[in-house]
């Protein structure tokens, strides 16, 4: 649960040119240069499609018609999810990543219906599946007990003695950790400071870096300053040296303009920011961090594509 602040935009970043996700409305998802939809895998990497038009709430949620759950494969063995802003204006992200063996899904999501397990469970072909998340906020765990019983299923606890284990991290936070789902490899890097038991996941495979509530579009609610920074910088050094695809996190905040917002706690928001982010920005936020030194900013700053805002 993150708290409810008014957003005060201070600050900017460097001016970067507008773009379009194709069938999305004409001036929706700011793309920034070098990153985003624009970004071309790597060599060796396994490619998907991040062409989606994400549902996005209703200005009268009683007329609201969307699913409770959209699913998008951006390739055969990896989906993404995104719940219905009217049900939950949280609308987080859920991933699933599914390895010759096992499988992943990070995050339970913002509700306890039983759908978005019902939905998941048949993408994965019977496989077991380890179920964790990128943080201890009840926005990303308040599905956890419709896993509780399924024979296929393993939920990571979520403490770190738990996480550690799961992801064979042997020194929180500094060791990096990792989980092979079978002919896939993932690493995870502990990444406190939003939540103290925040990590970050890597697919070698795709070239995905997930970072939950730490970096996406949108308010960046900061809880422990000085962790923070130093997992982001942690953070920045890994992206550096790694072939990265996409980094994207747990929600879209942002509007597809520059700099602006859409007001914590709304259940419509038209026009919004592409998912996705990319390695330019991890460095971005590392950069904006260690400017703004050892002590929080009394006012939220905001950049083109999130906004850094000390709770």
């Amino acid at each position: 649960m993150r708290a409810l602040v008014v957003v005060a935009l201070l600050g900017c970043s460097g001016t970067m040119p507008a773009g379009l996700v194709p069938d999305a409305p004409a001036g929706s998802n700011h793309v920034p240069d070098g990153g985003g939809s624009l970004d071309a895998p790597a060599s060796g990497l396994v490619p998907g499609d991040l062409n989606v038009q994400w549902m996005h709430g209703s200005q009268n949620c009683n007329a609201n018609a969307d699913p409770e759950v959209q699913v998008h494969a951006y390739n055969a063995t990896t989906y993404i999810i995104r719940q219905n802003k009217c049900l939950t204006f949280e609308a987080p992200f859920i991933y699933v990543l599914i390895g010759t063996q096992t499988a992943l899904v990070l995050d339970t999501g913002a509700t306890s219906t039983t759908k978005l397990r019902d939905t998941i469970l048949p993408l994965l072909a019977g496989k077991h599946v380890l179920v964790a998340h990128s943080h201890n906020h009840s926005d990303h765990t308040a599905g956890d007990a419709t896993w509780n019983g399924q024979a296929t299923a393993t939920v990571v606890a979520r403490n770190q003695a738990a996480i550690q284990s799961a992801f064979s991290i042997a020194t929180w936070p500094t060791s990096q950790g990792s989980l092979d789902l079978g002919d896939r490899v993932l690493d995870v890097l502990a990444i406190p400071g939003h939540e103290p038991q925040h990590i970050a996941i890597y697919d070698r495979q795709t070239g995905i870096l997930l970072t939950g509530d730490t970096l996406y579009p949108g308010l960046l609610f900061i809880s422990d300053w000085t962790t923070y920074r130093t997992s982001v910088t942690r953070l920045a050094q890994f992206a550096a040296a790694h072939p990265i695809a996409h980094v994207l996190g747990a929600h879209i905040e942002m509007t597809s303009t520059a700099m602006q917002n859409y007001p914590y706690g709304t259940s419509y928001q038209p026009n919004e920011h592409v998912l996705e982010l990319a390695t330019a920005h991890v460095a971005e936020l590392d950069t904006a961090l260690q400017a703004l030194g050892p002590t929080p900013p009394g006012s939220p700053v905001a950049h083109d594509e999130f906004v850094i805002d000390p709770q």
